[in-house]
């Protein structure tokens, strides 16, 4: 092993981001070699940040796992792996040592050998936060000015009650999308995110329906991550009868209050997903509804 390698601004973009896009696995905690090329480089480079990738798996500062994906032709079903990386415990003392805030309970082995499901659903979130983050390539009027990853929102969960008993409630995320006004102060569209995979039955699906009633009549919109107003989006990859499942669903729990029913939107997204997809197009669906909206127009 080379025992002369640095980590040099092409490492540290991997690892951080750059000021421009403060993004990296530091950040989205783990992430596969074409989502991290999405962010910063073309698609023709992607060969170029595998290889850049593996060499800071070489010299432990990062790892490399992978999971089984399903793939169905007519002929037959076959499996392949694809590959997703995380951070290494050097990795982490370097990134430690520059300066950003490092949880105090990270283990490095405990990033990988998690269930396919489990990181199934970590990766199409990490899509989505990255169409969000490439927005201001697409239209410089609008960016993502916070954000808020599901690992930060476990450490400190919402407690409401339901029915006499306290649950907790994690988001998926939490997103704010600004539109530069000149002259005037950005507009904001705060949304906490729900990722669906499909794999949720109605009766746990009506339950964090339920929990976010219960938080939303108990705090208000105001105090949700400082905002004053604040829209639940459940998104999935799945297909547009799952999202007309989860609002017929969530329907059910919240037709006897509209004003909380007006705060939830839902959406079915493409893959590979770009920004437009997420934003600009009429794909969001509310409960009284059925002609489908754009987030934002473009």
């Amino acid at each position: 092993m080379d025992k002369t390698f640095r980590i040099t601004p092409v490492y540290d973009l991997l690892l951080r981001g750059s000021p421009e896009m403060p993004i990296g696995l530091y950040h989205l905690h783990l992430a596969t070699a074409d989502q991290l090329c999405r962010l910063y480089y073309r698609a023709g480079m992607l060969t170029t940040v595998k290889t850049r990738l593996k060499a800071l798996a070489d010299h432990g500062y990062v790892q490399v796992d992978a999971t089984p994906i399903k793939h169905h032709t007519p002929a037959k079903v076959y499996f392949s792996s694809r590959y997703y990386y995380t951070l290494a415990q050097k990795g982490m003392r370097y990134l430690e040592d520059i300066g950003l805030d490092i949880d105090t309970s990270f283990r490095a082995s405990n990033e990988t050998g998690k269930h396919s499901l489990f990181i199934d659903h970590a990766l199409e979130l990490n899509d989505i936060l990255i169409a969000a983050l490439r927005l201001k390539f697409t239209d410089p009027r609008f960016y993502l000015a916070r954000y808020v990853h599901e690992r930060t929102l476990k450490r400190t969960p919402y407690k409401v009650k339901v029915n006499g008993v306290t649950v907790s409630l994690i988001p998926d995320a939490f997103l704010d999308v600004h539109q530069r006004r000149p002259g005037q102060t950005d507009l904001s569209l705060p949304l906490i995110l729900e990722h669906d995979r499909g794999t949720e039955q109605q009766l746990h699906f009506r339950r964090r329906i339920q929990a976010y009633r219960a938080l939303l009549q108990a705090k208000g919109q105001t105090q949700l991550f400082g905002t004053e107003a604040v829209t639940v989006a459940f998104t999935t990859f799945v297909g547009t009868r799952r999202v007309m499942q989860m609002r017929a669903w969530a329907y059910q729990e919240l037709h006897d209050t509209p004003q909380l029913a007006g705060m939830f939107l839902f959406a079915e997204l493409p893959k590979p997903l770009e920004p437009r997809h997420l934003l600009f197009e009429r794909r969001w669906y509310t409960l009284d509804n059925d002609q489908p909206i754009a987030l934002l127009e473009g």
